[in-house]
């Protein structure tokens, strides 16, 4: 059982320890190779997806794959607009290290809405946070200059140790040569 994915869900809600065991019981383990594909663009996101180690990348294809979310440990790896709308998803989703993840079907994710109300109130949370992230990463990109989203970057290490340049230069949204100038004028 995993003691991360339980700590992760208790943050959410609070769980009777037995419906909690039987809810993370549920999850399946997952192992992805570095570049394999979680998700690609087209197809529709169908689980509740728990990062336990690893990082995956969020990109829109396009002629210069534009990065546009990064997952750690200890954080949601679903692509949440697929999931929610049902909808193809935009993006591919890739492991950019080894990964592993556990996940839940929507379809058993909405049967436990019905018998455990805690799932509910932890989805609804977990949104919630995810809506305030996306937001704040927006205006970011939109009103802030790009050193001060390099230093907000560098202040989690895991970003410059984890994140080949070409990925960080496009979640940033600067050229990779901007983000070199960027990195030798803050050192």
């Amino acid at each position: 059982m995993s003691a991360q994915l339980k700590n992760y869900l208790q943050q959410y809600a609070q769980w009777p320890e037995r419906a909690l065991d039987e809810f993370v019981a549920a999850f399946k383990t997952k192992k992805l190779k570095r570049g394999q594909y979680l998700l690609r663009a087209g197809e529709v996101c169908r689980e509740f997806v728990f990062l336990e180690s690893g990082c995956l990348r969020y990109f829109v294809p396009s002629e210069t794959e534009l990065t546009v979310w990064l997952a750690f440990p200890g954080y949601l790896g679903s692509e949440v607009q697929s999931f929610i709308s049902e909808q193809p998803s935009r993006f591919f989703v890739q492991a950019i290290e080894p990964v592993e993840i556990r996940s839940l079907p929507k379809s058993a994710l909405l049967a436990y809405y019905q018998t455990m109300p805690q799932s509910q109130e932890m989805i609804r949370r977990i949104w919630e946070e995810g809506i305030v992230h996306i937001i704040d990463r927006m205006i970011a990109l939109q009103c802030e200059p790009a050193e001060k989203r390099y230093r907000d970057l560098i202040r989690d290490p895991d970003y410059l140790q984890r994140i080949p340049q070409k990925y960080l230069a496009s979640y940033l949204g600067v050229t990779p040569s901007s983000l070199s100038r960027l990195r030798r004028s803050i050192k």
